[in-house]
């Protein structure tokens, strides 16, 4: 028997795994992947949004800040000009990982999936996990759920709310419906890019930086975007022109996102596309996700093209690899002792025991023309998340953390970005470690 189960291997496990283990606790973490980091890794999300007051004040400090020194250490973290520490190689990031992980002594099992749960009274007894070993059954004290889609809590039960509804389900799969989600991307990498010259190149297009930052130095940092929105685009024309020369279609314009990679001195990140679909696409529907894999693979092919056509510095660049996890932005919410809402968040409201703190907007991205929202907190304001909506109401050794904790949805579309998630994970394996210790 371990003293600390935690099921998900990204930025919230392994905050938990690493704090529990430090505080002498036999920890086990478990990860459906080959590699631990979750959405930074597998799902290629670099950099990390900026969670700061101003340029020098952190929202998010301990494990976060560790792993991205130690990568930077390397040369493969940069902290940006507006004072963003989190622009991260995501390859390197799965060594760092393993590496914090094995320093703690944390147990880590790749490539295994919890299938089942037993529990007892208002206790979760155990795990029933499916490996290369078959099934197993593992039993722990405490429990985290880190999955991301609180797999765990829905297995035990937990109930929850999915998409815009408010509506409560019990159970784990749900039936058809119209469930309104957050748009699921499939983020990429282009290598052999002349950074060099995109950078001159944007900075001639949009010499007032405005979308498109270019900061110069030991490494290149560039960022540039577009999206159908109505707004002065510097990108705008070249889409217009892809499009009507049929290399694009419109909806692979709908979002359009690029950033360079620290330690990788000819890649560009993207984050797109877009997923198109003529419906909202469930998150916890096997066929949506399928066809939105595929789907995926097809925008992003159509891109790569269009940047090699129409902008500089892609002229010899290449697709280097696809991120083997869907970007899912929004999907079981639990109900937890708190739920979070968006008059918290623009009330900049306080806890007496915060588990995380944030300034980050609520950022949603809608799958239809003119409805996707970005609503920031009034300058040099912030709100916490209580270590209340990380708790379920049915059982007393499970804790949720990361994205799938009590909150609204307008709630969650601002807490969702992975420097909350470290601090919701860090905190939660405080919480137990210091349970567990007490028993």
């Amino acid at each position: 028997m371990w003293d600390l189960i935690i099921v998900g291997g990204g930025a919230s496990g392994v905050a938990a795994a690493v704090s529990a283990a430090r505080q002498k606790c036999k920890t086990l973490l478990i990860e459906k992947m080959g590699f631990l980091g979750g959405t930074s890794t597998a799902g290629l999300v670099t950099p990390m949004m900026k969670n700061m007051i101003g340029n020098n004040q952190n929202l998010t400090d301990g494990i976060y800040l560790e792993v991205l020194e130690k990568l930077r250490k390397t040369g493969h973290a940069a902290t940006h000009t507006d004072g963003n520490p989190g622009w991260f190689d995501p390859e390197m990031m799965k060594c760092v990982l393993d590496d914090i992980c094995e320093e703690a002594g944390v147990d880590v099992l790749f490539d295994t999936v919890v299938t089942n749960v037993k529990t007892q009274d208002d206790l979760l007894i155990s795990v029933t996990c499916f490996n290369k070993s078959g099934f197993s059954e593992l039993e722990a004290k405490y429990f985290i759920d880190a999955t991301g889609d609180a797999d765990v809590a829905a297995l035990a039960g937990v109930p929850f709310e999915l998409g815009e509804s408010d509506k409560t389900y019990h159970f784990m799969f749900l039936e058809e419906g119209n469930h309104k989600h957050q748009a699921i991307s499939l983020r990429f990498t282009m290598a052999n890019v002349d950074l060099e010259a995109l950078g001159d190149w944007l900075q001639k297009i949009d010499p007032d930086s405005g979308v498109s930052p270019v900061v110069k130095g030991e490494q290149i940092l560039l960022t540039t975007a577009h999206t159908w929105e109505d707004k002065d685009w510097k990108l705008r024309p070249y889409f217009d022109q892809a499009v009507k020369d049929g290399v694009l279609k419109s909806e692979d314009a709908a979002y359009f996102q690029i950033f360079s990679i620290p330690g990788q001195k000819d890649a560009i990140a993207f984050n797109c596309p877009r997923i198109y679909a003529e419906k909202s696409l469930n998150p916890l529907n096997m066929w949506d996700l399928s066809y939105a894999q595929k789907m995926g693979r097809k925008q992003i092919r159509r891109i790569a093209e269009f940047c090699k056509k129409y902008l500089v510095g892609f002229q010899d660049a290449y697709i280097s690899q696809i991120a083997p996890q869907l970007g899912i932005r929004d999907s079981r919410r639990i109900e937890g002792v708190y739920k979070l809402t968006e008059e918290d968040i623009f009330n900049a409201k306080k806890f007496s025991d915060p588990a995380a703190k944030s300034n980050y907007p609520v950022d949603i991205h809608s799958r239809e023309k003119g409805k996707s929202e970005l609503k920031f907190l009034p300058e040099g304001e912030y709100y916490e998340i209580p270590v209340e909506s990380l708790i379920t109401k049915q059982y007393t050794n499970l804790l949720v953390a990361g994205r799938p904790i009590s909150a609204t949805f307008r709630a969650e579309a601002s807490l969702r970005i992975q420097p909350n998630c470290w601090a919701l994970g860090e905190t939660a394996g405080n919480l137990a470690s210091e349970k567990i210790v007490k028993e």
